[in-house]
């Protein structure tokens, strides 16, 4: 039996103490050991129990008769705190898993913008997570329950924000199906619709539109927008008169431009459909294009107003598009309201049915799809000169000089 003051005297080897406790020294390191009885295959177990700088001999002999009362009732110890091991490394927190759904879903399945090469998608499900989902990032995802998923969804509900809160719920819910789906989870899904359905009772869900300006606002705006030096403003100006989405006119390039057929030709890469789409230019659209040619500065109609920096001693230029921000928030100030540049191709489109402009032709000004597959493949044409005569008109609208003998159209 040792006494305590031999504890750090004791030479190199095992020294026993007493019903299977022993000193294990090795070098410089001392600890305790357990040889516990044999099991039922005839093998010693074994278990340690901790430095001697940590665990004193009192309290090393209290650990042994605790692991010796377990072996003698049937229980191993050391293999459960084995399992206890293993099962915590396959243990998932929820923003592991939710990185493993991004990052699959980022493979191919999420457009990415032409202009910035980024997924606007990827964007707004790391934004929702990372704003939304604070308290439950850390927790491990067999771990999160229904009541967890509710205070998520809290801030949403209480701002009556039902369609966000609706579009976060999806997204829990992906997660924890492919938690499920790879074991890391075996209870039920706390995020699944039916469980927080009735949250939703009586609340909006319709698809939320883009805020349209009224056709009979549109003179005025453009009369403001040309009052501005901003380049926001002749963005803005610009997506007004072709009736494209924000994103295609700030990435608006000089050699998509042809002034002797005054036609711009957006490439299919950069479309919305993934179809190259020709845009007539009208009269306005055209003096606009030519103001913009004479400030050129780069590939870009609309460049960015800060594109270079100093790089080892010297400027260098980044030839880059206007960003998305400045136009949005110039549009807020000068339509006033909750209109948006997506907005203006509405406000198009209800002028054309007011003019009882024919609704193919208008839908071709927009770049929409028309018919079945089979019907698009065969109409590859989609009839610049026949939509010529609709944006012109739809210029001097603007203008404010729309002339009375301006004409329903009826496609050809």
């Amino acid at each position: 039996m040792l006494k305590p003051h031999e504890v750090a005297k004791l030479p190199e080897g095992k020294h026993c103490d007493e019903r299977y406790l022993y000193l294990q020294v090795r070098g410089l390191n001392r600890s305790w050991i357990v040889r516990g009885p044999r099991d039922a295959n005839g093998r010693r177990r074994e278990a340690g129990l901790g430095s001697t700088d940590k665990v004193s001999l009192s309290l090393a002999r209290q650990r042994r008769d605790e692991l010796l009362k377990q072996w003698m009732n049937g229980i191993d110890p050391v293999e459960a705190k084995r399992q206890a091991r293993e099962a915590l490394a396959k243990k998932k927190t929820f923003r592991e898993v939710a990185e493993l759904v991004i990052e699959l879903k980022s493979e191919g399945r999420w457009r990415k913008s032409a202009l910035t090469g980024e997924s606007a998608t990827l964007g707004n499900w790391r934004r929702d997570l990372e704003n939304n989902c604070k308290p439950i990032m850390s927790r491990f995802v067999d771990e999160i329950d229904v009541a967890a998923v509710r205070a998520v969804l809290e801030p949403h509900l209480e701002a009556k924000h039902y369609a966000a809160a609706k579009m976060l719920l999806g997204r829990l819910e992906q997660i924890f199906n492919y938690a499920i789906g790879e074991e890391w989870r075996a209870l039920a899904n706390p995020a699944a619709w039916k469980a927080h359905a009735h949250r939703w009772e009586g609340a909006p869900l319709g698809k939320r539109h883009h805020a349209a300006l009224p056709a009979d606002e549109a003179p005025e705006l453009l009369r403001k927008l040309r009052a501005s030096d901003a380049m926001a403003a002749r963005i803005v100006e610009f997506v007004l008169l072709t009736a494209v989405r924000s994103g295609e006119a700030r990435g608006a390039r000089w050699s998509e431009i042809d002034f002797e057929r005054r036609l711009w030709t957006i490439p299919a890469g950069r479309m919305k459909k993934g179809r190259e789409h020709v845009v007539p230019l009208s009269d306005a659209a055209i003096a606009l294009l030519r103001r913009m040619e004479s400030e050129r500065i780069g590939a870009f109609v609309f460049p960015a107003v800060s594109n270079s920096y100093r790089f080892g001693g010297r400027m260098v230029r980044i030839d880059r598009p206007a960003p998305n921000r400045g136009v949005w928030a110039f549009t807020k100030r000068a339509a006033g309201g909750e209109a948006t540049t997506h907005g203006f191709r509405s406000t198009f489109r209800d002028w054309c049915r007011t003019r009882r402009i024919d609704r193919e032709l208008a839908e071709l000004c927009l770049a929409h799809s028309l018919g079945n597959e089979t019907e698009q493949a065969y109409a590859r044409d989609t009839v610049p000169e026949l939509r010529r005569p609709i944006m012109e008109a739809w210029a001097l609208f603007l203008e404010g000089a729309e002339t009375s003998n301006v004409i329903p159209l009826k496609a050809a």
